[in-house]
């Protein structure tokens, strides 16, 4: 049977969700209609008036039929564990979503384990830190931006190609060595995730905002195609930027086995490595993922987040803190001494315009001693003129 997307629940269902996501669930949800043979109106009316009856087989018809569509599903030996997973997933989204946080399936984290016999797969290729440091050493400077979100916040492609400059709060006036606490609803799922944007990312983004002339809004990572400077960058083009950067980097044949995705599996590895083990809740929130069987109510605020993240930063860490501060003191250092070599070539200006005014004023003094020199010489010899002129006057007398 096929189900009318027009339903009432069905749209209560997708609304606030995506638009990749609402394409995508009714393609994962209709198996489920059709296992139980009843339209999504029928299944809401009868789960309401179920949970009002006494009997607590009426009142779990659908939990027990949710087991049963996951044995039929594994049944077939044609459906890999994500594709089980997926419409189990969906079919108990359909659930919470239309009654609301906490009031879905009751069902805990046994009933979403895989009974199927496990093919022996191959290990998937993962990144470890020292993989990183080199492919932030060959990215260029907006390269390393986005590597850095990818590794460091453990958001999506899609996540961080909405990211806008606004949503980091007093972005140019943050201290370096402080991690910015960020929270927002991931765009795949919708899910809460409240993780943090390291400094050493915040750090390159300003450098790279800076040569923009440090806008105050907009996307942070734009598209140099399409309306350059002002649509977000594409998600595509995201893969394609990290897709070259693990070819400059490694071998073809490793190239080839490494996504985007595997930085956020580097991510999530880091959140693994923290001893003593983070909060099981509070890793779900960094990771942004829905804690099976949990209530999603978690108590948490910036500073638990803060604190978390700072324990996995450590196994994340690109330059570490050190060599920012270090960087930090060179410029001060350098400020202190360009600063110093100023006021001492202000005080050899001074000396030297001092040095020149007293020997000008002795160079006065000479000439003026010269001057009157030469006046009293030039008296002597008329003196001595007039005295042979007298001298001989009296010698004719004679």
């Amino acid at each position: 049977m096929t189900f009318d997307l027009n339903d009432m629940y069905v749209q209560k269902w997708l609304t606030g969700l995506s638009d990749k996501t609402k394409a995508e669930y009714p393609k994962l949800i209709g198996d489920w209609f059709n296992f139980l043979g009843m339209t999504p109106s029928e299944i809401i009316n009868k789960r309401s008036h179920d949970q009002l009856n006494p009997d607590l087989l009426v009142q779990n018809f659908f939990e027990n039929k949710w087991r049963e569509y996951k044995q039929y599903l594994e049944s077939t030996g044609t459906n890999s564990d994500s594709k089980v997973h997926d419409r189990l997933k969906v079919a108990s989204s359909f659930f919470s979503r239309n009654f609301g946080n906490g009031k879905g399936l009751s069902l805990v984290k046994g009933d979403w384990k895989s009974t199927q016999k496990q093919l022996v797969k191959e290990k998937k290729e993962k990144l470890t830190l020292e993989d990183v440091k080199r492919l932030y050493a060959k990215a260029d400077l907006r390269d390393k931006c986005i590597l850095l979100i990818l590794a460091q916040s453990g958001f999506s492609e899609i996540d961080i190609s909405l990211l806008k400059i606004e949503d980091i709060n007093g972005l140019y006036n943050l201290a370096i060595n402080e991690h910015y606490v960020i929270e927002k609803g991931r765009e795949k799922t919708t899910i809460v995730q409240a993780t943090c944007l390291s400094y050493e990312f915040l750090h390159d983004l300003r450098l790279a905002l800076e040569e923009k002339g440090n806008p105050t809004h907009g996307y942070i990572f734009t598209s140099q195609t399409k309306e350059k400077g002002i649509e977000p960058i594409s998600t595509k083009r995201i893969n394609e930027i990290i897709k070259k950067l693990y070819e400059r980097t490694f071998t073809p044949e490793r190239a080839k086995k490494l996504t985007a995705r595997s930085l956020r599996s580097f991510y999530n590895g880091a959140l693994l490595a923290v001893k003593p083990s983070l909060n099981p809740e509070i890793k779900d929130l960094l990771m942004g993922h829905d804690r099976i069987g949990a209530k999603n109510n978690y108590q948490y605020n910036d500073e638990t987040i803060r604190e978390s993240y700072i324990a996995a930063f450590e196994y994340l860490s690109i330059n570490g803190l050190q060599s920012r501060s270090d960087i930090a003191k060179i410029k001060e250092d350098m400020n202190t001494i360009i600063g110093k070599q100023q006021v001492q070539i202000e005080g050899m200006k001074e000396d030297h315009k001092k040095e020149m005014e007293e020997q000008n004023k002795k160079i006065e003094e000479l000439t003026s001693f010269l001057r009157d020199l030469s006046k009293d010489i030039k008296d002597v010899k008329q003196a001595t003129k007039d005295a042979m002129i007298i001298a001989s006057k009296q010698e004719k007398q004679q």
